[in-house]
């Protein structure tokens, strides 16, 4: 019996992952990058921590702003790390899925190190997008200086606000003074500035002294994604949605509309978080040490290379700016056949396009939808390359001899209405269940490149 019970628990260690030299060093890497990014910059800044601890609440020198600004945001990056060392420890924890379909407990224990991973991820967004408006928008010291003071403005008001809830309108005197304290260290430093207002402060509840005095989270990430650069627009994650609202969930209880069993919970994309999150942070630390005035010799530009803003970023973020014209018959990443009618450009340089459904739409209510470039996988013809594709693709020896004799005025017609014939054609093709595989016979689907007939 004993025997037994020990069989089975070296069957159930079997099909815990087991990392590869190779993935452990990569791993590593992805842990300690950052980390001692972070913690090179952090002793050039200050020695010891006892100056960060205790400036909290005094009034300190701009340039002493600055540099509490930045500890601090080296001691945010070095948290991510250690999380990114007990997600290691974890996912020995995780079920190999190559083995065995996971059960129910495995698929829990996947999903809370999906969690850990996601909040955490949404920390460090955040944090980047602040980043790059500093490195964008600030001019002058003071407003490092005002960012500290308007933080503890919100932890003090916030902590009357919840005191007046709790015990009917009532407040706290030395929070009061404190909250005083903090509006007039801003409105002196604004008044030193010549501005009435900075880029990350909400004018409105400042001058009212309402939590939160910043700018909503929204409206910095949008204003982030705007002036970043591919590299950093990819790791801010393309869209408010993906890269900021859809992170937030995972703090939230998720009860029916839940994650369980869903592929954003399995081995690879956990591991592919370790990437993730480990780029984040090294774009947080590049824009630390710039803002900073320090070279990092061992940060991102070894990382990923000198002109490592002109990586494969501006690939992916180019899926999101693919152009066609109206009029133009394509397939969708869903292989559905679909014609444009209609398409749209946002200030983010991102396109959408509004499609008609040849075939079956997802919804028959719904024959017309708007889908972002992205998910149209190619162009199958535009009206300038019908008359090539008809010329091309008609075999006059098995044409009847009916159409022969028509075939004259056929080529006559325009390039429009030849395209109505091409559409004709290819919604025939796809009805037969011909298309598809034609398509992916010939990679033309794995290439996901436009066709030239």
């Amino acid at each position: 019996m004993q025997d037994q019970k020990e069989e089975k628990k070296t069957e159930e260690k079997s099909t815990s992952i087991k990392l590869t030299a190779e993935q452990n060093k990569k791993l590593d890497f992805f842990i300690t990058a950052p980390l001692r990014s972070a913690d090179r910059l952090m002793k050039q800044l200050y020695n010891n921590d006892h100056f960060y601890e205790t400036t909290t609440y005094a009034w300190v020198g701009e340039k002493d702003a600055k540099k509490l600004f930045l500890y601090g945001v080296c001691k945010e990056v070095i948290k991510s790390c250690i999380g990114l060392t007990n997600d290691k420890e974890f996912l020995q924890e995780v079920p190999n899925h190559k083995e065995k379909k996971p059960d129910r407990m495995e698929k829990i224990i996947s999903g809370g190190i999906t969690d850990a991973q996601t909040y955490r991820i949404r920390k460090m967004v955040e944090l980047l997008g602040f980043l790059i408006l500093f490195d964008r928008n600030t001019k002058r010291d003071e407003e490092y200086r005002v960012f500290l003071s308007a933080e503890n403005l919100d932890l003090a008001l916030a902590r009357q606000e919840d005191f007046r809830e709790l015990y009917e309108g009532r407040i706290i005197s030395n929070t009061k003074h404190s909250i005083d304290d903090y509006a007039k260290r801003i409105q002196d430093d604004l008044k030193t500035l010549g501005v009435q207002e900075l880029w990350f402060l909400h004018k409105d509840r400042l001058k009212n002294l309402k939590p939160s005095v910043f700018a909503s989270k929204k409206k910095l990430f949008l204003a982030a994604l705007l002036v970043a650069s591919a590299d950093e627009r990819l790791a801010l994650g393309i869209s408010y949605g993906r890269g900021y609202s859809r992170t937030s969930q995972s703090v939230h209880p998720l009860l029916g509309s839940h994650d369980y069993g869903k592929d954003d919970n399995n081995t690879k994309h956990i591991i592919s978080n370790f990437s993730y999150l480990s780029i984040i942070c090294m774009h947080i630390m590049h824009l630390a040490y710039k803002l900073a005035g320090v070279d990092d010799p061992e940060g991102i530009t070894k990382m990923m290379g000198e002109n490592f803003e002109k990586s494969e970023a501006s690939k992916n973020i180019a899926q999101f700016k693919k152009e066609f014209e109206v009029g133009d018959l394509v397939l969708t990443a869903w292989t559905d056949l679909a014609e444009i009618v209609e398409e749209h450009t946002s200030k983010y340089g991102y396109k959408a396009y509004k499609i008609k459904y040849l075939l079956r739409p997802p919804l028959p209510e719904f024959p017309e939808d708007w889908v972002e470039s992205s998910n149209i996988l190619a162009r199958l013809m535009t009206k300038s390359w019908a008359r090539s594709f008809l010329e091309k693709n008609t075999s006059m020896d098995k044409m009847p001899q009916e159409v022969k004799d028509i075939w004259p005025e056929v080529m006559k017609q325009s390039d429009e209405e030849l395209m109505k014939s091409v559409m004709h054609f290819f919604v025939d093709m796809h009805k037969h269940g011909i298309l598809i595989p034609m398509l992916t016979e010939s990679g033309f689907l794995k290439k996901r490149e436009e066709a030239v007939w």
